[in-house]
């Protein structure tokens, strides 16, 4: 009883110190809350822009061989007659003004395709384009959707001269058929990116907090006069320890409370702009319970290794670089795992730090639930907890760690 009435009054202490630190304040709550929407409006908002940009304004040129009336006549009536967003345009130096982003594509006629195309011989045309350029391309696509439309044409021309169907060419029609509603679809949108943003958060969350309780007394010239105090050494770990988890999920909620602003302002947010939808969708609420405790069981992991690295570090900037390498650990798993797939999660993945949490975020946001794998990635985090917890233990024992210079 007395040693956890002197962990909540450090616990307390701490948080209290945590308020009155508007550094920390920023770092963990306002800068969290504001950057995720702002990032995902801004980017989602580039991505779109330059789609529509690309699928509006396509301009080509001709080759200086290829400039002639007959061919920009071939070009402007029949290739690209319906593609309002195909231009051609007149151009001095056409490869240099693909460079100079004037053009997006260059067309070159083969010299005798004339001849070719009044014989029912294929002609070549060659298309020009610059791959370093985005908008070069991704109109590439365009033009040869429209190039393929005139073939049709002539084809069908053909045939029907002939006295011959068409549709002999067309041996098979194929139909689509999608088996996922409007929900799944939602859920495996999120079940993309949302984990790999939860997990990063969790980890980066009592960062702030976890430098400047222990690295940042030691600094400050506070930590020994704390460690003469009644508390016994556990209980300022663990009291320190509770406050680092408690903001590492202050941190999330922040930023989820901004997320959630974002959405409500511009839904493009969430999905980047990619022009996909999301509707609403439903998680059964033991799958919700366990993925709120896997995650809960992450951060007092991360909050663990936290105040072990700040413990060990004997300055506020050296436990600064520490706790850099630690989220370059968790960031790549992050980003692997990123576009893998629910169904494709294979068994080893819900017992291997990181991997665990994200592993049983995607299966819940995904739709494909196994509460079985669900126990195994609790059942290994509270492993880890332990474990992290207990190095931070053995670390605050020693006495050339707490002290060393």
């Amino acid at each position: 009883m007395k040693a956890g009435r002197h962990v909540w009054i450090v616990f307390k202490k701490e948080v209290k110190d945590i308020v009155r630190d508007k550094k920390t304040l920023l770092t963990s709550i306002f800068v969290p809350m504001l950057l995720i929407p702002v990032l995902s409006m801004l980017v989602g908002g580039s991505i779109e822009k330059l789609n529509r940009d690309i699928s509006e304004n396509v301009t080509i040129a001709l080759t200086k061989e290829s400039d002639t009336d007959e061919i920009s006549n071939i070009v402007e009536n029949q290739i690209i007659r319906d593609y309002p967003n195909i231009k051609l345009i007149e151009v001095d130096d056409p490869i240099k003004a693909i460079n100079e982003s004037k053009v997006r594509l260059v067309l070159d006629f083969e010299k005798d395709y004339a001849s070719k195309l009044k014989e029912g011989k294929p002609f070549v045309i060659k298309l020009i384009y610059d791959k370093s350029q985005t908008k070069s391309g991704g109109s590439l696509g365009i033009l040869w959707d429209a190039i393929e439309s005139f073939n049709e044409r002539i084809v069908k021309e053909r045939l029907n001269s002939l006295g011959i169907s068409p549709e002999v060419l067309t041996p098979v029609v194929i139909e689509e058929t999608n088996i996922a509603d409007e929900e799944k679809t939602s859920a495996s949108i999120l079940a993309m990116s949302l984990p790999m943003m939860l997990v990063i958060l969790i980890a980066s969350g009592g960062v702030a907090a976890a430098t400047d309780l222990v690295a940042g007394e030691k600094e400050r010239n506070t930590f020994e006069p704390l460690l003469t105090t009644k508390p016994s050494r556990f209980s300022l770990l663990f009291g320190k320890y509770l406050a680092v988890t408690l903001f590492s999920f202050v941190s999330v909620v922040a930023t989820m409370i901004g997320a959630a602003a974002g959405f409500m302002i511009d839904p493009s947010t969430m999905v980047m702009g990619v022009g996909t939808d999301i509707t609403g969708f439903s998680i059964p609420p033991l799958a919700v319970f366990l993925a709120v405790i896997i995650s809960i069981t992450f951060g007092m992991t991360f909050s663990g290794l936290e105040i072990a690295l700040s413990t060990y570090a004997k300055s506020f900037k050296e436990a600064q670089t520490y706790m850099s390498f630690l989220l370059i650990i968790v960031m790549i798993p992050a980003f692997s795992t990123m576009l893998m797939q629910p169904n494709d999660i294979p068994a080893y993945m819900f017992l291997v730090p990181v991997m665990n949490t994200l592993a049983a975020f995607k299966i819940v946001l995904g739709g494909s639930i196994n509460y079985f794998y669900l126990l195994m990635a609790l059942g290994s985090s509270l492993v880890y907890v332990g474990i992290t917890l207990w190095l931070a233990a053995t670390l605050f024992k020693k006495e050339k760690v707490l002290f060393r210079s």
